[in-house]
């Protein structure tokens, strides 16, 4: 049986892992929010799902740490090309705010404001209390969850310094202290997250800012409503995600989608088209952005563009572009 496509708000795949821990199946979560599965057997999820999402697992939840612990479990890949580009961004601080222009992409549930005072940022969540009962879990989860991703990021422990949470000191109070590591106050009239403001100034150690750029023009595009086919997007992120030195394939795409091969090829000629045709148009892409903006050598763009030869490269080039990768970097010049 052909496995299904799944859609899901980025950051679930966390949550899931950690109720399959507790014996609770993806199907009884979504049965719980409300959501229903398509007729194909297809999960078409969207970030504004999230809320419900939550709500549901915060009521079947078995453990008062899940939100705290799924959020632990958070991998930059959960975040799919939003995640790319964050941490390929130049800066810390340029990830940190093309994250908050682009949260709705991760189906954030608060907003929130920034502001910045004697070296110390600030994160100031709306209007908290409208989430009633389900304050506690949900803020466990995006707290923990965003400072595992933020972590990551940077490549070292995120310094938060302070926390405000709206809601009496928890029995698992001190798992919030192991995690967060930072000063905490419960029962406050706020919901605030305080952390050392130089870390915006920081370089991200995975930094790679033509990657970053494709990988944000893709999340501008969903934003402003560009909604390419699912699957080829898809297809297109991991293609992007895999480019750096490594070889994206059929079947290495198509397992990450959990496709079987030959329906991966059929729903592809379905749409006119082919993996082949998706990955040389993902790295033209990517090797025209380094040949115009950037003085990279061309045998290094040949291996971030996941070739091990650079003829093949150069031959593959000549062929997107009508000319070789010297005489369009000469002439976008």
């Amino acid at each position: 049986m052909d496995r299904v496509e799944e859609r899901l708000p980025l950051g679930v795949p966390a949550l899931l892992e950690e109720l399959q821990g507790q014996g609770i199946q993806r199907s009884e979560l979504f049965r719980e929010a409300g959501l229903q599965l398509a007729s194909t057997g297809e999960m078409n999820f969207e970030p504004a799902d999230m809320p419900v999402i939550l709500q549901a697992a915060a009521r079947l939840s078995r453990s008062p740490d899940t939100a705290l612990l799924a959020g632990q479990r958070q991998k930059i890949n959960h975040f799919g090309v939003f995640g790319f580009a964050l941490i390929t961004s130049d800066t810390f601080g340029d990830a940190f705010r093309f994250g908050q222009e682009h949260i709705d992409l991760a189906g954030a549930v608060f907003e929130v404001d920034m502001s910045i005072n004697d070296g110390i940022a600030c994160l100031k969540t709306r209007h908290p209390m409208k989430l009633g009962e389900n304050l506690k879990f949900i803020a466990e989860y995006w707290r923990s969850s965003v400072t595992t991703l933020l972590s990551e990021v940077l490549g070292a422990p995120f310094p938060s310094t302070e926390m405000y949470f709206p809601y009496s000191r928890p029995a698992n109070a001190d798992l919030y202290q192991r995690l967060f590591r930072c000063k905490l106050h419960f029962g406050a009239e706020v919901m605030e997250w305080r952390f050392d403001a130089s870390v915006l100034d920081k370089p991200c150690p995975n930094a790679d800012p033509l990657t970053s750029h494709l990988c944000q023009d893709v999340c501008d595009q969903l934003v402003t409503g560009d909604h390419e086919n699912l699957l080829i997007r898809s297809i297109r992120n991991l293609c992007i995600a895999k480019s750096n030195g490594t070889f994206a394939t059929a079947e290495s795409v198509a397992y990450a989608l959990k496709i079987p091969l030959r329906t991966f090829h059929r729903r592809l000629a379905e749409q006119g088209t082919s993996f082949k045709l998706l990955l040389d148009g993902t790295r033209f892409s990517l090797a025209a952005e380094y040949l115009k903006n950037t003085s990279v050598a061309v045998d290094e763009i040949s291996s971030r563009c996941g070739y091990s030869d650079v003829s093949n490269f150069r031959k593959a080039f000549s062929r997107w572009a009508g000319m070789s990768p010297t005489a369009y970097r000469q002439q976008a010049g």
